[in-house]
């Protein structure tokens, strides 16, 4: 090696005084940028610039967003109007994303949340095999997923909700096995749930809810020991509620307004961490499994907008920690058990339209954090204790359409008709 190439070399990697590029990249502000990864960035500039609150006509690419460079390879892109992220920018970024996003190929988080971004998810994207985290939530993306989105194999955040996307999950989706956070709601997807999914082991965090999804429930999601989080809410799912999803460790189940039957199963009875279950509006029949009632840190249960039947089982004691609940519009019936007044950090209790007779527990009348009782349309009978009156409880009751008798408690504003039943 020559003199002068000797002193080239040194000069590069061994100054402390200059700084030399490597080819490909190139020196901005006396830090190295590989162009490929800067063209990306000026396309998603170029792409905005006659939308609504447009980048400034003179943005450089390292000033857009929240940014992480390594060895002059970017690692880290983040740029969203929410107010919820910490790489908020005052202008929405729009167009399509453009095709350079294949060339992000050290890229490890991109967030591209709250934008007005259209079209598809480009195939280039199945070029970022260390990509970890992938936001493109709240935009007006289009189009169906593309199968390159299996190849991204370090991925464990996939957040695609609130978009227009549509058409079926590819099945190179279930290649993805160190998932742990989905969120895929509010799209259009449909098709059946993915069996696949059963085998993301890793998954925390799983929201496809308001989609079109259809066919039963998965049973093979039971296999995902470390889910806390399953939201399957607003789709078209029939069937049963697969058993299997007593074995998770949930603490939130959401499967409203969708078409499931049957019987809501004993072993849900096992999810001793649930706080919120809402399996409102859906053709469940069959009773409250008494198992339910040993959820101790259920908080939030709605079962509304069914076929249950029977009476309440005397395990609802259990509900330690409830603060609503709500069977409205069921065929329960029988006395509502005493154990409900227990529940001393109730809030709502809702049991009307339903056949329920007898009367009132008074233990109930008396919880002090009691807000709204709602027992209308059953066929409750007896009187009503002014106990319930106190001037440091406004509770809200509704009692029309059973056969309470007179006197009324004056706190009750709206009687309705009544036909005494003693």
């Amino acid at each position: 090696m020559s003199n002068s190439l000797k002193i080239i070399f040194i000069l590069c990697y061994f100054s402390i005084f200059l700084w030399c590029c490597d080819t490909g990249f190139i020196e901005i502000e006396e830090d190295c940028y590989f162009q490929k990864d800067l063209k990306f960035l000026q396309a998603l500039i170029n792409n905005s610039q006659f939308k609504s609150k447009s980048p400034p006509a003179d943005l450089n690419p390292i000033e857009l967003g929240w940014q992480t460079w390594v060895n002059g390879r970017l690692v880290e892109f983040c740029s969203s109007t929410s107010t919820n992220t910490e790489c908020r920018m005052e202008y929405e970024l729009s167009g399509k994303i453009p095709l350079e996003i294949g060339n992000l190929t050290e890229l490890k988080k991109i967030s591209l949340e709250s934008n007005k971004l259209i079209g598809v998810i480009p195939r280039e994207i199945g070029a970022l095999h260390k990509l970890e985290e992938l936001t493109l939530s709240s935009n007006q993306l289009s189009g169906s997923v593309p199968p390159e989105i299996g190849d991204l194999i370090s991925l464990t955040k996939l957040a695609l909700n609130s978009n227009t996307l549509a058409g079926h999950l590819p099945q190179e989706i279930e290649n993805l096995g160190n998932l742990k956070w989905v969120y895929l709601a509010s799209n259009y997807f449909t098709g059946n749930i993915p069996v696949g999914f059963g085998n993301m082991v890793e998954m925390t965090y799983l929201n496809i809810s308001n989609n079109q999804f259809e066919g039963i429930i998965p049973p093979e999601l039971g296999r995902l020991s470390k889910l806390q989080y399953l939201n399957l809410a607003q789709n078209k799912l029939t069937g049963p509620i697969p058993t299997e999803l007593g074995d998770l460790n949930l603490y939130r189940l959401n499967l409203e307004f969708n078409q499931l039957s049957g019987n809501i199963p004993t072993e849900l009875g096992n999810l001793v961490d649930l706080v919120h279950l809402d399996l409102e509006s859906n053709q469940l029949s069959g009773g409250i499994p008494p198992s339910l009632g040993y959820l101790p840190r259920l908080k939030k249960l709605e079962l509304h907008n069914n076929q249950l039947n029977g009476s309440l089982p005397s395990t609802v004691n259990g509900w330690e920690q409830l603060e609503e609940l709500d069977i409205t519009n069921n065929q329960f019936s029988g006395q509502i058990p005493d154990e409900l007044g227990e529940l001393t950090y109730i809030k709502s209790v809702n049991l009307s339209f339903n056949y329920f007779t007898g009367e009132i527990p008074s233990q109930l009348l008396q919880i002090e954090g009691l807000e709204r009782l709602y027992l209308h349309v059953n066929k409750l009978s007896g009187t009503i204790s002014d106990d319930i009156c106190t001037d440091d409880k406004a509770m809200k009751i509704l009692i029309y359409g059973n056969s309470f008798c007179p006197p009324y408690p004056e706190c009750i504003k709206y009687i309705g008709k009544q036909t005494c039943e003693n």
